[in-house]
């Protein structure tokens, strides 16, 4: 039973990523877009705690991974493109329709390659983490950064989601030493 406990944690702070996610969708769809960005980035709290809690307890699983990429694509894709057609691409539909799409199935291409990947000391291309959270981090500058820019910057950030860039994995890395 403890044992059966023990691998559930992991799954259930998943569970909090996706409901961030939707959550965010539904509010977004209302309207309430600084909410539905406050919990995108829960979200990424959750995410970055899944992975750290499997492998603290040594339950990392390949179905762990696999719900964790089902929650990243609605938290990080689905998520910050709805918020950002209701905040800027809404008017600019020609363009703005496109890159809300494009910047998902980026991400879901990003994820499938990550899930077939073995474990390494860095990620190919930008993780859908980090690219969901710098989209809605600059709805927050809606009005300083212009339509076009926007669209720029969601197709830069698709793109380096499927790119070959290399960014290092933190993964299991302690980042803060303990001072003694």
């Amino acid at each position: 039973m403890r044992n059966q406990l023990k691998k559930t944690i992991p799954s259930l702070i998943t569970i909090g990523n996706l409901t961030s996610g939707l959550a965010s969708i539904l509010l977004a769809c209302k309207g309430y877009l600084s909410l539905a960005i406050i919990l995108v980035l829960i979200g990424a709290i959750f995410d970055s705690l899944d992975g750290m809690f499997a492998r603290k307890l040594n339950v990392v699983s390949t179905f762990g991974k696999e719900l964790d990429s089902l929650a990243d694509i609605v938290t990080f894709g689905v998520a910050p493109t709805l918020i950002t057609y209701s905040t800027i691409f809404q008017e600019a539909p020609l363009l703005g329709i496109p890159s809300t799409m494009l910047f998902p199935i980026c991400g879901a291409l990003r994820l499938a390659r990550f899930n077939i990947q073995s474990e390494q000391e860095y990620f190919t291309g930008l993780p859908i983490t980090a690219a969901g959270v710098i989209l809605v981090i600059l709805n927050f500058l809606s009005d300083v950064i212009s339509k076009k820019m926007f669209i720029f910057i969601t197709l830069f950030l698709s793109y380096l989601m499927i790119s070959k860039l290399k960014v290092i994995s933190l993964k299991g890395k302690k980042i803060l030493k303990k001072v003694s």
